[in-house]
């Protein structure tokens, strides 16, 4: 059997526990802890005309060909939709929001909005900001949503 002196096990764990607190502090210095990792959904059909955490669902069903939000504790928001389209009616394939925004719920009702992005007609759009988040977000989620006169409508989110 191999045999390791106790200066040198002392040694070894000594920078373990350094390398892995500078990995901590660069992970905080990049945005704090990540509370959410998800991908997103498209609104499917049987979910036209529903609300989900207080925020309205667009009033045509839409289909996304990727999407994925991450959000750190320090508010820092970062979400990518590729593809999100309608998925019937005259326009589907397209996109007829010029902007869009991301809407973020904790414990079930609306705690930040982001400000409007670019939203392509190609259904792309991408969100990378810092968002003013409660001192605690149970349970978070993350919709896309665009803007009409009625208010902001979801059409792709997190948690399906």
């Amino acid at each position: 059997m191999f045999h390791v002196s106790r200066p040198v096990r002392v040694a070894v764990v000594l920078s373990l526990v350094l390398s892995l607190a500078g990995v901590a502090v660069v992970q905080a210095d990049a945005g704090g802890v990540k509370v959410l990792d998800a991908t997103m959904a498209g609104l499917p059909q049987a979910q036209v005309g529903t609300t989900l955490d207080g925020v309205p669902a667009g009033g045509l069903p839409w289909t996304i060909a990727h999407g994925s939000a991450q959000l750190f504790s320090n508010g820092r928001l970062h979400l990518l939709v590729q593809g999100l389209v309608l998925a019937s009616g005259a326009n589907a394939g397209k996109n007829p929001f010029p902007t869009g925004e991301a809407i973020v719920t904790c414990g079930g009702t609306v705690a930040a909005t982001s400000s409007p992005v670019p939203y392509s007609a190609a259904g792309n759009a991408m969100v990378d900001q810092t968002v003013q988040l409660p001192s605690t977000c149970l349970a978070p989620a993350v919709f896309f949503a665009g803007r009409t006169a009625a208010g902001a409508r979801w059409f792709a989110a997190t948690g399906w």
